[in-house]
């Protein structure tokens, strides 16, 4: 996994106006923006807690990432609100 590329998308999506709207509406383009390999990828899409942190990603980029996309703190590992 990137995990500058991971960091960066977290960060981004937090701090840049629009662009947690643009994702939530299409995650497919605002992603190709970012150097994330397959498994990186399918990993948010997925909002894999598991996979991202075993993949390197730090805990605290991690939660924010997960949080903004909608995972509370209390369901980040719990594994159930991955995507179909």
């Amino acid at each position: 996994m990137n995990l500058l590329a991971l960091t960066k998308l977290a960060w981004d999506l937090e701090h840049e106006p629009g662009l947690l709207d643009r994702y939530r509406a299409d995650a497919g383009p605002v992603l190709a923006g970012y150097r994330l390999d397959d498994a990186a990828r399918q990993a948010v899409l997925d909002r894999d807690a598991h996979a991202l942190l075993a993949g390197g990603l730090n805990p605290v980029a991690l939660r924010n990432l997960l949080v903004l996309l909608g995972i509370p703190h209390a369901d980040l590992y719990r594994g159930d609100h991955r995507s179909a």
